[in-house]
Order: C-alpha cells, then sequence, then structure tokens
C-alpha cells in the first residue's frame, strides 16, 4: 500500500513482482511515465527531466519504469483511491490502470474522491478512504485464509 509516490511503487512492485503481494492498494499513483510527463502542473515541467525522464531519449527506460507496462502481471486483488480533482497525478492515471485491468477481468475496486486532490485533505474523505482500504484488506485476508485452510 502506498500513497502519491508509494502508490506508484505498489504499481510498479505488483507488476514486477505479483508473488510477493497478496492484496494492493494505491493512492493517487502514477501509473504511466509518459502520459505523466504531460500532465503535471506546470511549475514541475522543468523537473520532469531530471525527475522522470525525456519520452524520447529515455524512451526504454521510461517503459520499463511505468506501471501500465506490467498489467499482465497484475494478478492480485486491487484497491486504488484517486482524488477527482488532483492536480499533480490526474485521475486519468488511474482509469488507465483500472480500465485495462477490469478488461482483463481482474478483482479490481475504484474509489475516487469527487471533491479531493492529491491524497486526503478533507476529514470525512480521510474516513471513507480507510474504512475502504480497512474493509479491502479485511476481505482479502478472510479469503486467503480460506484459501490456505482448503
Amino acid at each position: 500500500m502506498g500513497g502519491s509516490y508509494g502508490g506508484y511503487m505498489s504499481l510498479l512492485l505488483h507488476g514486477r513482482h505479483p508473488e510477493y503481494f497478496r492484496a494492493v492498494v494505491d493512492i493517487c499513483g502514477v501509473s504511466n511515465l509518459f502520459s505523466f510527463v504531460k500532465t503535471v502542473p506546470d511549475f514541475w515541467q522543468p523537473m520532469m527531466e531530471k525527475w522522470v525522464g525525456n519520452p524520447e531519449r529515455d524512451y526504454e527506460k521510461m517503459k520499463a519504469d511505468s506501471p501500465v507496462t506490467y498489467l499482465e502481471n497484475m494478478t492480485q486483488p486491487m484497491l486504488i483511491i484517486q482524488g477527482a480533482n488532483d492536480p499533480r497525478v490526474v485521475k486519468e492515471e488511474s482509469d488507465q490502470v483500472v480500465d485495462r485491468l477490469k478488461d482483463m477481468g481482474r478483482n479490481i475496486e475504484y474509489l475516487v474522491l469527487e471533491n479531493e486532490g492529491h491524497g486526503f485533505s478533507k476529514k470525512e474523505n480521510k474516513m471513507k478512504a480507510y474504512r475502504k482500504i480497512f474493509e479491502f484488506f479485511e476481505k482479502h485476508r478472510l479469503y486467503l485464509a480460506a484459501q490456505l485452510e482448503e
């Protein structure tokens, strides 16, 4: 589980090493470095090449470091939480993962907080998100315990 960069790492590691996970939660994580560099706020643009790379010169590295490259491997249940008004990691970053994994028939849940940006700034959203995370992990803990008993 992780948020922002931690969400990105949760996605990337789940895709590269699904055998280490039983369930994954991503909160506002970048899914595609190519789309991310195009949608960040204007004041981040000068730093994008240093932080992420140049889409033309660093194509192979950016592809290797983009979680969407590994969607086929994302086999564990996932919960993605996204602020609809996130200016840093726009909602379309999460939509890419959710839409494609749903098309693959994967176990994915999606919580979009309509009045939220990057992370949780409102108490009601924090409560809603953490309640959903707890329920998600509890559901999958019970499912996995039943599978282990069989």
